[in-house]
């Protein structure tokens, strides 16, 4: 993955991961010193600390708004970040990165199937 991709999806799994009683410390601890680098290095801290906040509070449900606080802040080249970012995605389940990373934007869609080998036949009028 790029550095974009591995910081957003680093903070949306994390941030789901350690909202749950299961999270191990490792895992709490690589989030918060993902959101504390994230947080100390912005050039635009209030911005960045909104998103993570939302982010919180709902993972993974305005990702937009991370990438585009990373984004504007400069981030996305910061080395030490991408480390802890990937530091805490080893410690989380393939399944739940995969799950963050998997975005889809389903508003006015009709007929939709998500999923391997489906077969569907549609009639719209």
């Amino acid at each position: 993955m790029d550095p974009f991709t591995v910081i957003a999806t680093a903070l949306v799994a994390g941030a789901a991961a350690g909202g749950q009683d299961a999270a191990s410390a490792a895992v709490r601890d690589a989030y918060t010193a993902v959101r504390n680098r994230i947080r100390h290095g912005a050039a635009a801290p209030e911005e960045v600390t909104a998103a993570i906040e939302a982010n919180e509070s709902a993972p993974g449900a305005d990702v937009s708004k991370i990438e585009a606080a990373l984004t504007h802040a400069g981030l996305v080249d910061d080395g030490q970040l991408r480390a802890a970012a990937e530091e805490l995605l080893s410690l989380l389940p393939g399944e739940r990165v995969d799950q963050a990373r998997a975005r889809v934007d389903l508003r006015h869609a009709q007929g939709v199937v998500l999923g391997d080998h489906n077969t569907q036949h549609n009639t719209f009028r």
